[in-house]
């Protein structure tokens, strides 16, 4: 087995890049080897990755500027190679040049030969030595290109960005973006609350603060040893969770002995907070096309203490009320999106995303918010949930909606709480990386009249 965590971070790298799945999937791959790692290695390891998937336009102008070979010519473990150890050299000043250097033409060597140690050699002395020297686009000439090899974003994206934000808030996000964002978890109410949970947790975390929209939420940096193994989070005291996504569930405010379902569950960081919000009495149904994710869930649940969920693996789109018992008092839906609001957390997803994404899943996403309306009662709540900032899937998708269903209207009548900053006029709630230091998310809350 493998114990060297730049060797891994290449493996990693990878297989990410080879199949079309998530890095989250190509972590759980290669969880064994890194488990060997020590702290600082699993450290140094998890750096790379994220750091090179952060920051790969930024360094890919790097290499074009010293390799002799064309970037799209060269074999995928070399470019690898010279983007992990280019992200040393670049963005990583505890370690010396000579040492990322040296560790990358020994791997080169052992998997490669020495033709493409060699190269690899050449062009990162070359580039330890000058790329200082290589100059950012002229902001003034072209500030899409500026924002695209400044911050690494696609092209495409930083057109895009610029046309709908502005270029200064394009700026700020993309800065706050490549920043490592602060864990946060949310309290779970029905075995603590957030002071005492706070409490514990201020003896082995860093920067520890109390969110300010989200009630349950605390955030903080720097924890000694991974999550999992916390004795709180053991005992089911508390969800990783952004206060984002803590906040959407808040806006759908489900009640004790209610109805409710999660329409798009996955893996149950909302429906947790359903649970505990309904204070683990009623019937909390919770649905997803993947039976796996259903059963992490499960798992999760007896973790937290809840036992009225009912996981049901699904297909929304298939779906009609026939499928089940009674209509809904509140429905959530938190489709299947872009995630281009959670690129701060998920690096990988703008080098696997395109503007026909876009289109795509607003497409789908107007379907699935048309079948949960179905199942909505009259009188009853249903709230559409996307961890993307794009209009195309946020106001668009909600006005169109309005169009169609007359049945259904915003509804601004109900205790938001103090949500300003984070709630627009239309009633809509925006969040961003930048200025609200949280993940990207668009939620907009739905009311079934009893007449249409």
């Amino acid at each position: 087995m493998i114990k060297d965590s730049r060797h891994i971070a290449l493996n990693v790298l990878v297989s990410w890049h080879k199949a079309n799945h998530t890095l989250d999937k190509s972590l759980k791959k290669h969880a064994e080897a890194i488990s060997l790692l020590s702290k600082n290695d699993t450290r140094l390891c998890n750096a790379l990755i994220f750091g090179v998937l952060r920051q790969r336009n930024s360094i890919d102008r790097i290499i074009r500027a010293f390799s002799i070979t064309r970037l799209e010519k060269i074999d995928i473990k070399s470019l690898y190679l010279l983007r992990i150890a280019l992200f040393q050299i670049v963005y990583m000043d505890r370690i010396p040049a000579f040492a990322a250097i040296n560790t990358a033409v020994d791997i080169a060597k052992k998997l490669s030969g020495k033709k493409a140690a060699g190269f690899i050699n050449a062009v990162l002395r070359n580039a330890a030595n000058n790329f200082l020297k290589i100059p950012l686009p002229d902001i003034k000439a072209d500030k899409s290109k500026f924002i695209c090899v400044k911050y690494s974003l696609p092209l495409w994206l930083s057109k895009k960005w610029i046309s709908a934000f502005g270029f200064k808030k394009t700026d700020l996000l993309c800065r706050q973006i490549n920043t490592i964002p602060h864990i946060t978890l949310r309290a779970n109410t029905l075995k603590t609350n957030r002071q005492s949970l706070a409490a514990r947790l201020s003896q082995t975390v860093k920067d520890l603060q109390l969110t300010s929209y989200a009630t349950q939420g605390i955030s903080f940096s720097n924890p000694g040893v991974p999550i999992q193994e916390f004795e709180t989070f053991k005992l089911g005291f508390f969800q990783v969770q952004d206060e984002a996504a803590q906040v959407v569930t808040q806006l759908l405010a489900p009640k004790p002995f209610e109805k409710i379902l999660d329409a798009c569950a996955g893996l149950g960081g909302k429906t947790g907070h359903i649970a505990q919000l309904m204070e683990n009495k009623g019937i909390l149904v919770a649905t997803d096309v993947e039976s796996k994710k259903l059963e992490s869930l499960q798992s999760d649940a007896k973790r937290l203490g809840i036992d009225i969920i009912r996981a049901k693996t699904i297909n929304l789109l298939k779906t009609s009320i026939k499928d089940f018992e009674f209509y809904f008092d509140r429905v959530l839906l938190d489709a299947p999106c872009t995630g281009l609001g959670v690129l701060r957390r998920n690096p990988d997803t703008k080098w696997k995303r395109s503007k026909n994404d876009i289109a795509r899943l607003a497409g789908k996403q107007k379907k699935m918010l048309n079948a949960a309306a179905n199942l909505v009662k009259p009188g009853g709540i249903l709230v559409f949930a996307v961890c993307s900032c794009e209009r195309e899937e946020n106001e668009e998708i909600i006005h169109k909606f309005l169009d169609k269903r007359k049945d259904f209207s915003i509804d601004k009548d109900f205790e938001s709480g103090n949500y300003t900053g984070i709630m627009n006029r239309e009633g809509f709630l925006k969040t961003y990386p930048a200025p609200n230091n949280m993940d990207g998310f668009f939620a907009a809350r739905l009311k079934r009249k009893y007449k249409p």
